[in-house]
């Protein structure tokens, strides 16, 4: 089969249309191919194994052999174009063909998605500063006090019925929301006094008796998370059924063996620091890689392939896991959801193209043997048996897809080696992790 006339048309920076013609001599050819393939395989009632005459098959088979033939001729011609066109496509074309026609030419286009062209500047003019961390004594009792919290035990209080700040208070809620059902909760612990539920409910307690019954009425502020309470009163029924105290356990050397995996209170406190050093170094790091990745893509403007994009936001929906019921209204559900996530998807997908541009044009590398100790490392950090891992890996686009990271993190260690990196004060917006979260 000759090669089909190609002819390549830009639609904007990352779309093209490919328009094709098949000549009539190589179309014809391939349905007397598969007419013939098929007469040796059919059988018919009236005629022999391999004997139904050519007519009878056009009859019988016709619409079949021309939707197969045309399937055939525009995979093979589209790959063959793409290859001697040198187009790094994205995606799935979109196909608009004319049907299959004997002795006539076959004409299609397919317009596709394809990689920018990125040619990156000079690393060096970037810069970026890194905070300096400092973990303070007052930062490690704050985990120790979270950590004594997370271990505290409730009592019963038996001595009085009034309920005083920092009680642990069980109560029966039912809440009121205007144009809601309402809603019931049993044995609800709130400490009082304490302001940790919202519109400090909690903090209304304060005073009540053992057994009472009262409502309590919080209004919602209008920037809060959930919209469905934003801006909005809700009045809570409140039955007051039990008081505890909470009590912790004493911060000594038997404390940190039975609940910080350490010989003394001193080795405890020790850890702890390290881990909040070790937490706080990694979020500067990170804040360092975030503002360089800002530099490169407000240095290098290109318009991103919308078929990545959807890509993303798909696996972002996936990730999400969203649990609605089939129908109309999850369809807008979801596409809400889309809409919401696009920009975030379309600024990875982009930061993405540029780090595969920086590993191009700076000639990274990643080798097989690199692609296999990377999986036997993530085994390893997973607790899996090696060989369970690679044989997970063993699928193509997995392996790909692991390839692709590997390539990625080698070119944004590269950023950062020729990025000038300057020290700065102590951040104070990266704080120390809880550890009872």
């Amino acid at each position: 089969m000759e090669p089909a006339k190609v002819t390549v048309e830009d639609l904007s920076e990352s779309r093209k249309r490919l328009q094709v013609e098949i000549a009539a001599p190589d179309v014809q050819a391939e349905l007397d191919r598969t007419f013939s393939t098929l007469g040796r395989q059919a059988r018919l009632p009236g005629f022999r194994p391999g004997k139904a005459p050519r007519s009878v098959l056009e009859r019988r088979f016709g619409d079949q052999v021309r939707r197969e033939v045309l399937t055939r001729l525009v995979e093979e011609s589209f790959h063959h174009a793409v290859h001697s066109h040198n187009l790094p496509v994205v995606g799935l074309p979109e196909i608009d063909a004319d049907d299959v026609t004997p002795g006539e030419a076959l004409r299609y286009s397919a317009t596709i998605d394809v990689r920018p062209v990125i040619t990156v500047g000079d690393l060096g003019s970037l810069e970026a500063t890194r905070a300096t961390v400092s973990v303070g004594d007052e930062d490690v009792e704050r985990v120790l006090a979270s950590l004594r919290e997370s271990v505290a035990t409730l009592t019963p209080i038996e001595d009085r019925h009034v309920v005083e700040s920092g009680d642990v208070v069980s109560v029966n809620l039912t809440s009121h929301l205007e144009g809601a059902e309402p809603v019931s909760r049993e044995d609800v612990l709130l400490e009082a006094g304490t302001g940790t539920f919202a519109g400090a409910l909690e903090r209304q307690l304060v005073g009540q008796s053992r057994g009472a019954r009262t409502s309590i009425t919080v209004v919602y502020p209008d920037d809060h998370a959930s919209q469905t309470l934003a801006g909005k009163t809700v009045v809570f029924d409140v039955e007051v059924r039990d008081l505890r105290t909470k009590v912790l356990p004493p911060l000594d050397d038997d404390f940190a063996r039975d609940h910080g995996r350490c010989e003394s209170l001193d080795e405890l406190r020790s850890r702890i620091r390290a881990d909040l050093e070790r937490q706080a170094s990694e979020r500067a790091e990170g804040a360092v890689r975030e503002a360089l990745v800002e530099q490169l893509i407000a240095a290098h403007p290109f318009e991103v392939p919308t078929t990545l994009v959807q890509r993303r936001i798909e696996s972002m929906l996936a990730q999400l896991d969203v649990r609605m019921p089939p129908g109309a209204e999850r369809d807008q559900a979801l596409g809400g959801i889309a809409k919401q996530l696009e920009p975030r998807a379309e600024r990875e997908v982009r930061a993405e193209l540029l780090l595969d541009a920086v590993a191009e044009r700076e000639g990274i590398a990643v080798e097989d043997a690199d692609v296999d100790a990377e999986i036997d490392r993530l085994a390893a950090r997973e607790g899996q048996v090696p060989e369970r891992a690679r044989a997970l890996y063993d699928r193509p686009e997995l392996r790909a897809a692991l390839r692709a990271n590997l390539n990625r993190r080698r070119a944004m260690e590269r950023v950062l080696a020729q990025a000038r990196i300057v020290p700065g004060a102590a951040a104070g917006d990266i704080a120390p992790e809880d550890r009872s979260r």
